[in-house]
């Protein structure tokens, strides 16, 4: 569990509050939060070796860093795609409000 605990910790992801001393002592939950996407939710638990991230309500679960590390890198991707496409439309609409 420390393994993914640190590299989750390395991607800009935040303990829950309450995660050390809690009633729940055998599940870590870990926050990120993405202007574009929303809340990630990644939770690690005692019982199974892996990572649970929860993204838009859908669960996915990664017992793989190489698969995890793609994950998140596919969100981030698609993130920037968007915004590309939105500021694309933006200055478009500029454009053709222009007195030229």
């Amino acid at each position: 569990m420390s393994m993914y605990r640190s590299y989750l910790l390395k991607n800009q992801f935040w303990a829950k509050k309450g995660n050390e001393k809690g009633e729940n002592e055998d599940m870590k939950v870990f926050i990120k939060h993405d202007s574009e996407i929303g809340g990630i939710y990644a939770i690690l638990t005692s019982e199974h070796k892996g990572v649970k991230i929860i993204v838009n309500g859908k669960e996915h679960f990664f017992n793989n860093f190489d698969k995890l590390d793609s994950f998140l890198s596919r969100l981030k991707q698609r993130e920037n795609d968007f915004i590309k496409i939105l500021r694309r439309k933006n200055m478009s609409q500029r454009l053709r409000t222009l007195d030229i």
